[in-house]
């Protein structure tokens, strides 16, 4: 016989058992949109790169030296990969766009820093920050991973537009990086057209390991 504890998603620091009503039944209601309750217990955090150096497509997928890596440097948390982004910031695109996304292979490279001036924040407003860096061109240790396209532009419609189209992919946790050096990581793909450079944004819950 064990006994069991069952513990909402909430905020740190605070007493997260589930309460239930007067006949014993835990009541289950969706009630707010998606990930406003993790946005509320201060999990969720956007990255974005807008502010440096945007960076060229490349014209294949990545074997081990993708373009962007997010390094998940906490020892007891997960990182969960909600969305993912691509903006081009100047030049033209040509025709064709793909965003490619991958995890990782076992611990990866430690990394210690952001991107240069990179911004990450999170989602509820407060100053919190927590263990996981954004890095370009990261090295990936353990072998190849599988990529997979996050998300493309099947009609090359984004070629015709300019500055500020791009890509927004819905991972919804598909991609996670492990406590302890896990990592995800990211890939434009796509014909430079002329001088095409993108930035790229990410939506990422912080997620305790005993709860994920």
């Amino acid at each position: 016989m064990f006994e069991a504890v069952v513990r909402r998603i909430g905020r740190v620091g605070s007493d997260n058992r589930v309460s239930l009503d007067e006949f014993g039944n835990v009541s289950v209601s969706k009630g707010l949109p998606d990930y406003a309750r993790l946005a509320a217990a201060g999990r969720l955090y956007a990255v974005d790169t807008h502010a440096g150096t945007a960076k060229a497509p490349v014209a294949a997928a990545p074997t081990t030296s993708p373009e962007w890596g997010l390094y998940n440097a906490s020892a007891d948390e997960v990182l969960v990969v909600l969305e993912a982004a691509c903006t081009i910031k100047s030049g033209t695109q040509g025709l064709g766009l793909a965003l490619l996304g991958a995890a990782a292979i076992g611990p990866q490279t430690a990394v210690s820093a952001d991107y240069a001036n990179s911004a990450k924040s999170c989602l509820d407003g407060s100053q919190r920050n927590t263990d996981f860096w954004i890095t370009n061109n990261p090295t990936l240790v353990g072998g190849t991973p599988a990529w997979h396209v996050l998300a493309n532009d099947p009609g090359n419609l984004i070629a015709s537009i300019n500055i500020g189209s791009g890509l927004v992919a819905k991972v919804d946790g598909k991609l996670v990086a492990r406590p302890n050096g896990g990592m995800v990581a990211f890939e434009v793909v796509g014909p430079t057209g002329t001088a095409a450079l993108f930035s790229v944004s990410f939506v990422v819950a912080m997620l305790p390991l005993e709860r994920y």
